[in-house]
């Protein structure tokens, strides 16, 4: 019945807009928009009060059906000064834009749902970036990595190491967890990916995967800096970022980029193509970008890389017996040599099996990926009000990382006959991800109407290479599946708006009416790997042939009891475990058929958004959005904002808001096991446990529940001459019950029935450990000078930020007679100093970034310079001696990219250059945390990457 009505409501809906469309009275306008006599492409036409628009082609035509001849036409392009033209009683309109070199004239999506608000006028704070210009001159390749080179309150720092982090980089804004920035294309929102990202520097979090968008697909980016959940709902507690896809037609577009960095890794390819049609022959169009790039993997040891033990004296000597008490030989080298010393030795064994040890290094750098792309935009008008619109994609990718080395005097965890030099496990990761929305615009008597659907999928196949598990002996794969995690998203909205102008006589100039309703249906899954990736085999056990068997005497004269008596086995069938072998695939263990998950979410949402102009000068906007979420209630957040124009060239804003984010499905359904290693390369399992499992009730860990926050902004613009413009905007804002990782809690410190629950390793949970307070201020000034047939740009971006715990939530645990953890461990394990340090402190609290883009004839020539602040490592390790704890502190460095550009005839340029061209590298790691010279540097400010050089040669026909 519910079908039934849906479909009824769908053909009432599309009854209504056509009729609309079919009773109004309309005409065709046609013109040519031109930059000094050149004609442009691509610039948005629209009519004033509506989302009734078209583009321009390759020759700067455009046609457009207007309602008549009171409509008002706006033409706005990245880069120019907006311009609005009365048709009256003409048909043939010719604009010629002026160029600004700026955005703050552009069109903005975000902050404001009035079709005709610029970013000048907004009452929120809004960055645009015109990808589509500045993507030529930029060092970087894809999007995330551009935008965290020119926004200031933007990052998305690339992971390294054999994390499953480091397939997805994350992106933030304003130091906040990725999953409190929403991400929306084309205005609609879109799906985050399906992997969890544990370690992040802000927190465990879900993030929007900007590397499924071809950066060749993007026109611009818009990102809002400010708190959204009540226009935007939950996720936009940090900002929104808006990427809105190329409309061109007729006009292909490629590029090829290539770059290495200084240590001469990293290599990267990449192959970009664009290309839009015309459909019919009233503004309808089609375009269209693949993308395939191809990574490799960088890795940063210094100093030679690890000098520690590789084989050790058992294996060199022959030392290690199995169950049966058979010697297990190790070093058949020296049996054949015996007089030759040297074999008794790393070095020496090395050097006689041809290997060095470059051959024990880990990949601690950035994972290998091959990443393909393919997007499409579209939009066709049914009828002079009404128009269909759809736009997608589909992304594929392969990546590649390494783990921890296990050296071959890691018995547990090596069998000789498999790896004899010890191995390299790598985490491999195939990851899916589709899109697609589509949707119809039109007119309900005086509103403008949005109805569309929005599907969203993302899929991670997990598995391993090169790997092992011990317990499986020489029978074990080396190549093991894991499972998969798939979460997918399908969000159905319908909104209506109008502007209303002088609805009240001359007292009000304008009132832009937004209201609409969304329903979003999620789904988060795991499936199990395969049985051999997450369970332990029976290989290096003895089975006793009789009741009280004395396995030392009988077996194994060396094998003793901890306070050296004989081993005794109790009965017959006794299953002794002598080599204790380590279960599970090594690194990461496959999921398992009890963490397997299928878990679903609907959320129904409606909003009303009122924007008044009370006057020339004044602007106010209020918002409410009620949600309700089948597993988490209902809940109302609103928004008011406020612009004041004290001159024509000055505007003062300011907003407050409240914000909710329920946990995601991924926080609230993960688990897995995967093995980490303290700082003297000790290897142990932390097991991810859910607040619904058995650990979790077993240690007194509570259900999650909602994050809730308080928004608070005010800003000026200041436009002191034309081409320069200054803007400024401080915030604050305080997130209660923020979901936190908890610290490793190993059975015996616990005790009681916890230690029988999650047996060896250790355990980790979520819980809204604590609240957050963020404040700071950002500040934007942009200066473009037209100099004869030369552009200068100037840009100086800047963001000064502190974020702080001001209150935490401690659980009252469980802890069992026999526990060993002091109230001060509890407290540091339960808000861990580490996690809590690197919300805190791992995040610089000075970002300067300072451009400079000189554009003679047919040059471009661009120098950036970025500064990041410091910032501290907080250690959960301390020494065993001083009690104290490894922290350090990370002095500030300043980086800096340079290109070059030149376009050797019209449609083809070469531009050239670099990032962090003079090489600069994070401060050295302590001593003690290098694990004998594998590590040098922690991922933090820039990374520890160093320079890399490239070239992109880019093609416009």
């Amino acid at each position: 019945m519910k079908h039934k009505l849906y479909k009824l409501s769908l053909i009432c809906l599309f009854a209504l807009l056509w009729h609309s469309a079919a009773v109004a009275q309309s005409k065709t306008v046609t013109g040519k928009v031109t930059d000094k006599a050149e004609p442009l492409v691509g610039v948005t036409v629209v009519v004033k009060g509506t989302t009734t628009g078209t583009v321009t082609n390759e020759k700067g035509a455009f046609s457009i059906k207007v309602p008549g001849d009171d409509a008002v036409l706006i033409f706005s392009s990245v880069g120019y000064t907006a311009q609005e033209v009365a048709v009256g009683s003409k048909s043939e309109i010719d604009v010629s834009l002026l160029s600004d070199g700026l955005e703050l004239s552009e069109i903005t999506v975000v902050g404001s749902r009035n079709a005709n608000r610029t970013q000048l006028e907004s009452v929120a704070p809004v960055d645009i970036i015109s990808v589509n210009q500045m993507a030529q001159s930029m060092p970087q390749p894809d999007l995330s990595q551009m935008l965290k080179q020119v926004a200031p309150s933007f990052n998305a720092l690339q992971q390294v190491g054999g994390d499953l982090d480091s397939h997805v980089t994350p992106v933030q804004l304003r130091n906040q967890p990725p999953n409190q920035t929403l991400l929306l294309l084309n205005g609609k929102r879109r799906h985050v990916s399906s992997l969890l990202q544990l370690y992040n520097r802000t927190g465990p979090s879900t993030s929007a995967d900007l590397m499924t968008i071809p950066t060749l697909a993007v026109e611009k980016v818009e990102i809002l800096r400010d708190g959204a959940a009540a226009q935007y709902g939950s996720d936009a507690i940090a900002g929104v970022m808006n990427i809105n896809l190329r409309k061109s037609v007729n006009e292909l577009s490629a590029s090829y980029y290539t770059s290495i960095y200084k240590e001469g890794d990293g290599v990267t390819h990449q192959l970009m193509a664009n290309y839009g049609l015309p459909l019919g022959k009233n503004g309808g169009f089609i375009n269209m970008t693949g993308e395939i790039t191809s990574r490799g993997s960088t890795t940063r040891t210094p100093d030679g890389g690890y000098d520690g033990v590789v084989y050790g004296d058992d294996y060199l000597n022959n030392r290690f017996k199995d169950a049966n008490g058979q010697s297990i030989i190790t070093n058949p080298e020296i049996i054949a040599n015996p007089t030759n010393s040297a074999l008794l030795t790393d070095d020496g064994l090395m050097e006689a099996r041809g290997l060095t040890r470059k051959n024990f290094q880990m990949i601690n750098g950035l994972s290998k990926m091959t990443n393909s792309s393919l997007f499409f935009n579209a939009g066709v008008p049914l009828s002079d009000k009404s128009r269909f619109y759809a736009f997608g994609g589909i992304n594929y990718r392969n990546t590649l990382s390494g783990c921890y080395y296990r050296f071959p005097r890691q018995t547990d965890r090596v069998i000789y006959e498999v790896y004899p030099n010890g191995f390299l496990p790598q985490l491999t990761s195939i990851i899916t991800d589709k899109s697609v929305t589509a949707g119809i615009q039109g007119k309900l008597g005086v509103f403008d109407v949005d109805f569309s659907n929005t599907f969203g999928s993302s899929k991670f196949r997990y598995g391993m290479v090169n790997t092992l598990n011990a317990s499986y002996g020489p029978e074990s794969p080396t190549t093991m599946r894991l499972g998969d995690n798939i979460f997918t998203q399908n969000t159905t909205s319908l909104a209506f708006s109008h502007y209303f102008n002088n609805p009240f006589g001359s007292e009000i100039k304008g009132i832009n009416l937004a209201f609409g309703a969304e329903m979003r249906i999620e789904n988060f899954q795991i499936t199990p790997g395969q049985v051999e990736s997450y369970t332990k085999g029976t290989y290096g056990t003895f089975t006793s042939p009789s009741d009280n068997y004395n396995y030392t005497q009988s077996i194994n004269a060396d094998a003793k009891n901890a306070d050296g008596s004989d081993i005794i086995l109790p009965y017959r069938g006794y299953v002794y475990d002598f080599n204790n072998y380590s279960p599970n695939c090594q690194c990461f263990r496959g999921f398992t058929p009890q963490q397997q998950a299928d878990a679903y979410r609907n959320v129904a949402a409606g909003y009303i958004d009122v924007e008044a102009d009370l006057s020339h000068k004044f602007t106010i906007s209020g918002a409410a959005r009620f949600e309700n979420y089948s597993d988490f209630g209902s809940v109302i957040t609103g928004k008011i904002a406020a612009r004041y124009s004290i001159l024509a060239n000055v505007h003062l804003r300011g907003s407050a808001s409240t914000g909710f984010r329920a946990p995601s499905l991924h926080e609230l359904y993960y688990a897995q096991t995967s093995t980490v290693f303290t700082p003297e390369g000790v290897p142990f399992d932390v097991g991810f446990f859910t607040n619904q499992s058995s650990a979790a009730k077993a240690l007194g860990i509570p259900q999650l529940k909602e994050e809730n926050s308080k928004n608070v902004s005010f800003g000026i613009a200041f436009e002191p001459m034309q081409g320069f413009e200054i803007t400024a905007d401080a915030y604050w804002f305080r997130v209660t019950d923020k979901i936190i990782l908890t610290g490793n809690f190993d059975g015996p410190s616990v005790g009681g029935n916890f230690k029988n629950v999650i047996g060896a390793g250790a355990a980790q949970f979520f819980t809204n450990g604590a609240d957050v307070e963020s404040k700071g201020l950002d500040l934007v000034a942009n200066y473009t000078r037209t100099l004869g047939n030369s552009k200068l740009i100037l840009s100086l971006a800047a963001n000064w930020n502190k974020v702080e715990f001001v209150a935490v939530h401690p659980a009252k645990l469980k802890l069992g007679p026999d526990a060993t953890l002091t109230p001060e461990q509890i407290s540091d394990l339960y808000l861990s100093r580490s996690v809590r340090g690197n919300y805190e402190e791992g995040n610089p609290r000075q970002k300067y970034i300072l451009s400079a883009t000189f554009m003679p004839k047919k040059w471009t020539f661009m120098a950036r310079t970025i500064y990041y602040g410091s910032v501290w490592s907080r250690s959960a390790y301390a020494d065993e001696t001083t009690g104290q704890y490894y922290d350090y502190k990370l002095d500030g460095r300043a980086t800096v990219d340079l290109s070059v550009g030149y376009t050797i005839f019209k449609g083809l340029n070469l531009s050239v250059g670099g990032e962090n061209i003079f090489d600069v590298y994070p401060t050295r790691i302590l001593p003690a945390l290098t694990d004998s010279n594998r590590f040098g540097y922690e991922n933090y400010q820039m990374g520890f990457q160093g320079a890399y050089y490239y070239a992109r040669l880019g093609f416009k026909f």
